[in-house]
């Protein structure tokens, strides 16, 4: 027991000793806080049966002798549970050992961090300086980024990715999507279902395959023609979209831990989710870009206006699949994007992504 209060007790003084230049990692800082928990756990039992023992003397059940016969072995006993505990903790405590002396070999500032394929839901995890318990990671504020390729098709059902009818070029056409978003745990801690509303913008980009181009005539009609009138270097329609996502996200392997005597979902490992959610969105705006060299090899930039041919408001659904940073994304718009003036057969949307860039606040 001895020496486990040693070993402790030189860990806490090695991470204070930088305390002045750097906060203590989160893997120490865990560590710390489920010793604590332990010893505080345990000797609040002791306490009670110390308690008890007093009792018994007090009301001459036992001889003074019996009493300090008892007291030594509840103590021994407690401590041998403490140090069990402890032991059983042991590498968690080489973890937290191993990561303070490479983030302060390698010169870390503990501020914030950019992690590649982390745990945080995509690609690219930027965490903030604020170190979080395993209860506060059940709900958080964060931003997010993420791209899917996109397509047209003939109904709000169909899932033909990559057909040739919709008159879109696949890889030059994708989907960019910006969201601020609150999660919050549905139901006690030890819930595997969360809720995720949020706030966001939706970019589009649909470009035809070339040589052809988006043309709108004079009736404001929408269409797809071979383009004319020079050498066409690329052409493609922006569409830009207020968003607001509804989510529900199912953790298919919940792993749990207990921290401060609470049993609870723990939400920092890796874990499998399933999403399922609905989005509604506003068009803000819709501009046609032609790019092309005039029969003078001039290069010429060419951009209208084109919202009579698209609708103002935009619904639908979205499933995803993720394990630790990947999360990969099938989102598909229930509402046409174009309307009546738009004389294009495929009028709804439909992405596949991954989500790219998690910021954590």
């Amino acid at each position: 027991m001895k020496t486990k209060w040693a070993l402790m007790t030189a860990v806490l003084a090695f991470s204070y000793t930088f305390a002045q230049e750097r906060p203590m990692s989160p893997q120490l800082k865990s560590y710390s806080k489920k010793v604590d928990s332990i010893v505080v756990s345990e000797k609040m039992k002791m306490n009670t049966e110390l308690d008890e023992l007093d009792k018994n003397y007090k009301e001459k059940k036992i001889t003074s002798d019996e009493k300090q016969k008892q007291r030594t072995e509840i103590a021994g006993k407690y401590e041998e549970i403490i140090n069990d505990k402890i032991t059983a903790q042991q590498a968690d405590l080489e973890t937290a050992t191993r990561e303070t002396v490479k983030d302060i070999v390698m010169g870390k500032s503990g501020d914030q961090s950019l992690d590649l394929f982390s745990q945080n839901n995509a690609v690219l995890t930027l965490k903030s300086s604020r170190d979080r318990t395993i209860k506060e990671l059940l709900n958080t504020f964060n931003f997010n980024v993420s791209y899917g390729i996109m397509n047209l098709t003939r109904s709000a059902s169909s899932l033909a990715i990559g057909n040739d009818e919709s008159r879109i070029k696949v890889g030059r056409s994708g989907s960019s999507q910006l969201e601020f978003r609150l999660t919050r745990q549905l139901g006690s801690l030890t819930s595997p279902v969360f809720y995720r509303i949020g706030l966001g913008y939706r970019l589009d980009v649909l470009a035809p395959e070339k040589p052809k181009v988006f043309v709108q005539d004079g009736k404001h009609e929408l269409y797809v023609t071979d383009f004319q009138g020079g050498t066409l270097r690329k052409s493609y329609l922006r569409n830009y979209y207020a968003v607001v996502p509804l989510d529900f996200v199912f953790v298919l392997n919940p792993k749990y831990t207990v921290e401060n005597n609470e049993r609870m979902l723990d939400n920092s490992r890796g874990n499998l989710r399933f999403t399922a959610g609905i989005y509604g969105g506003i068009r803000a705006s819709t501009q046609n870009y032609i790019f092309y060299k005039d029969e003078e090899g001039h290069k010429v930039k060419y951009r209208e206006e084109a919202s009579d041919a698209l609708n103002r408001f935009l619904f639908g659904g979205k499933l995803s699949l993720g394990y630790g940073a990947l999360n990969i994304f099938i989102k598909k718009d229930f509402t046409p994007i174009f309307n009546d003036h738009a004389k294009i057969n495929s009028k709804y949307g439909i992405q596949i992504g991954l989500e790219l860039l998690y910021i954590d606040f």
